[in-house]
């Protein structure tokens, strides 16, 4: 459990470029405290949206996403006053301009309002309404695509009906990104819509289509081919889809940022000084983003050695376009961004949105500094996607194969029920004398893990000096979480893609740890090149200094909408783990450390982090430099967790305390071993509880985690032979 490495994001822990979780906008709004300004203007809004004139039905769905703009109070006042049915009907319109605005207003609802909208907007049938109209785009793309409607370009109508058209499928495909990242149930439903067809045409179609639409294709694509296999499957196996991700990748990104730059900045004229705004520091930014999104929807899709695989060669993709891309983005300067960010805020426009609301009311209307933040807020979120990218290619250890299982494991299960039974009413002295002997404990030993990252482990670690960037990334500033307070964050987005971006640097860096440390059995004389090209002690001393900020507002850990402290400790933890695996005799370590490693245990809420915390701990205890003193620290309280009548321990952690006190005495000759576990007669209280163990293992449903019950099995069939080692020294 230890040695978990991250390929797979978890959906709810994904940074949305746009969406700002409702916790870090500050008590009052989450606790339902609405605007009474807001509120009024509520009813004659809603009133307007089955108004017989197209224009009022146009501007409501325009003036409800202004008024529920980062408000969760707000938004749920509409929200029972079934907004979303409301808008849902207005996608059958008949004025293409109603239905450009109403499923612009539903894709702010959807991104505003996360999963709890997404699963009403479903159950209220968006899916029905989005099928029909991604068939309507679809066949109007292939219209504008093959130039069959070259005669029309030059009318104004044209250039009406294709403006719509681009933001009714720009608005579509994000709700479709936005539904499939909502629930299992939500996914399945766009799954069902097989939307890989259009998602592909649009970015086949990216030069004519502009970079809106394309990127929320990115966007989709991206999220839909996570962790998804049917959509994988269609994606991959559609005729041209491969070639044209492969295109987008390889596509140098600068030419379309320029022409976008350009755009931008034709027609400002005065506003330009107005707004002072930071626009002419910063890219545009989507058309790199897109790019790297393509290269992630890539990795997610084609596996090394598959059939996909022979028909791209992911491994060369990979070293010649997507590490390049991503090693660029690398080298950000948090502090110096979260500074701008904070000067952008002072300037935001102090209009009320109420007053604002005019008749020429648009859904995506923003100021010069929104829209600076808006940039570089995009920025941040592409540091993220590069960094999911890279923590897949930093994932090199392969997947273990599943256990036995049919006929023949329901056989084994029979056969293991009848001995336990038996087991029953044997004490602890029977069950050490039916256990296997001492030399079966070193059995398993030479069995090292697979290791095969998706690039040169030398490149990673020396080439591209990952370690020390990533460790940067990870590093705390003043706008990384929501303020432990009732108190929103300065700037809500930007604290949410920055709690994002810390998270998913310290999993590439965990990754790129673990592969490392998983390699140096297979190679011991690589141990001494490992600990020189990664630098331990800084990684080391950056972890702690990343727990101690989080443990020194201890409060925050267990406040709703704090949830990423939680997960940036947990992983900051895996990192410890990783060094103290990697070369523990080159690390310096405080007495306070190993206190702090003890003590947070009590907090985190993962087995996976509570069982790297303890065999980070071990690889401390028996560490070539250990002193007698830390070793007992350390080994004192493993043993009182194991033989305490307080808390019982879960099944994984009672495995990593067991497996980690039998690494740390398994040779009696270090130095520490008479002085701790002989006087502190362990190997007494070890041959007291393992009855006890046993029993805790017989509770792990082999029928429900085959896995975990096998490393029950194996951990007390190890204490077992392992008190018998013990005990034969003696004599």
């Amino acid at each position: 459990m230890g040695k978990a490495q991250y390929k797979k994001k978890t959906q709810a822990w994904r940074h949305n470029p746009l969406r700002v979780p409702d916790a870090h906008l500050g008590a009052g709004k989450a606790e339902g405290k609405a605007d009474p300004a807001k509120e009024k203007q509520m009813l004659p809004i809603l009133n307007k949206l089955k108004s017989p004139q197209y224009a009022d039905r146009t501007w409501a769905c325009a003036a409800i996403c202004n008024l529920i703009q980062n408000d969760a109070a707000t938004r749920r006042l509409f929200q029972s006053r079934n907004v979303v049915g409301e808008l849902i009907e207005r996608l059958s319109d008949d004025i293409d301009e109603v239905v450009v605005e109403a499923s612009g207003a539903l894709r702010n609802l959807a991104i505003d309002g996360g999963h709890e909208l997404c699963g009403e907007m479903a159950n209220k049938g968006i899916m029905s309404h989005l099928t029909v109209l991604i068939g309507k785009i679809s066949s109007t793309i292939d219209t504008i695509l093959t130039g069959a409607d070259q005669s029309q370009a030059t009318s104004d109508k044209f250039f009406q009906e294709r403006k719509h058209l681009l933001d009714l499928a720009e608005n579509v495909i994000s709700l479709l990104w936005s539904m499939a990242e909502a629930s299992p149930k939500t996914l399945q439903a766009v799954n069902a819509v097989a939307s890989e067809g259009l998602l592909v045409k649009v970015l086949q179609g990216r030069e004519k289509l502009g970079l809106g639409v394309s990127l929320a294709a990115a966007q989709a694509l991206y999220s839909l081919s996570q962790d998804n296999f049917p959509f994988r499957k269609a994606l991959i196996t559609h005729p041209s889809a491969l070639q044209t991700l492969i295109e987008v990748a390889q596509q140098d990104h600068a030419p379309a940022e320029s022409s976008q730059q350009a755009k931008s900045k034709k027609g400002k004229g005065k506003d330009k000084q107005s707004n002072g705004d930071a626009q002419e520091e910063l890219p545009e930014g989507r058309a790199l983003l897109r790019r790297v999104l393509v290269c992630g929807v890539l990795r997610n899709c084609v596996r090394a050695g598959s059939w996909a695989d022979e028909k791209v060669d992911i491994s060369t993709i990979t070293n010649a376009t997507v590490l390049p891309l991503v090693n660029g983005l690398l080298d950000v300067n948090l502090q110096s961004v979260v500074g701008r960010v904070l000067e952008l805020v002072q300037a935001l426009p102090k209009q009320d949105v109420v007053t604002a609301l005019g008749k020429d009311a648009k859904t995506d209307h923003r100021s010069g500094p929104e829209l600076s933040l808006e940039r570089i807020e995009r920025s941040l979120s592409t540091v993220v996607t590069a960094l999911e990218v890279l923590t897949n290619i930093c994932a090199g250890l392969e997947d273990e194969e599943e256990g036995p299982n049919g006929a023949e494991a329901v056989e084994e299960d029979g056969d293991a029920d009848e001995d336990e039974e038996m087991d029953d009413v044997i004490d602890d002295e029977g069950l050490i004398e039916r256990g296997r002997e001492p030399d079966a404990m070193f059995e398993d030993l030479s069995t090292n893990p697979v290791v095969n990252p998706g690039a040169t482990l030398s490149h990673l670690l020396t080439g591209l000096q990952l370690p020390q960037r990533l460790t940067a990334l990870s590093q705390l500033t003043q706008l990384s979480f929501p303020p432990a307070n009732d108190n929103p964050s300065p700037h809500p987005p930007t604290t949410s893609v920055l709690s994002m971006l810390h998270l998913r640097a310290l999993e590439a860096l965990n990754n790129l740890l673990l592969t490392t440390a998983a390699s140096l059995p297979s190679n011991p004389s690589a141990a001494s090149q490992a600990a020189a090209a990664v630098p331990v002690q800084g990684i080391w001393d950056a972890m702690f200094a990343t727990v101690e900020t989080i443990g020194s507002e201890p409060q925050a850990l267990t406040m709703k909408g704090q949830e990423m402290r939680v997960e940036v400790l947990q992983m900051a933890l895996g990192c410890i783990w990783g060094v103290a695996k990697i070369a523990p005799a080159q690390l310096t370590v405080q007495s306070q450390q190993i206190q702090t490693l003890i003590d947070v245990l009590a907090v985190l809420r993962s087995e996976v982090a509570k069982t790297r915390c303890i065999e980070a701990l071990s690889s401390l205890a028996s560490r070539q430099n250990v002193t007698v003193e830390e070793n007992r620290a350390i080994g004192t309280w493993l043993i009182q967790q194991l033989t305490s009548s307080a808390a019982p321990l879960s099944s994984e952690t009672l495995i990593a305390v067991l497996n980690a006190v039998i690494d740390m005495y398994a040779d009696e000759t270090r130095d520490y071993d008479q002085e701790v576990f002989v006087k502190g007669a362990f190997l007494e209280g070890l041959s007291g509880i393992v009855a006890k163990v046993k029993g805790e293992v017989k509770k792990i449903d082999r029928r429900n985690d085959r896995q975990a019950r096998v490393r029950g099995e194996e951990a007390y069939e190890n204490l077992v032979a392992f008190i018998k080692y013990r005990r034969s020294l003696r004599r």
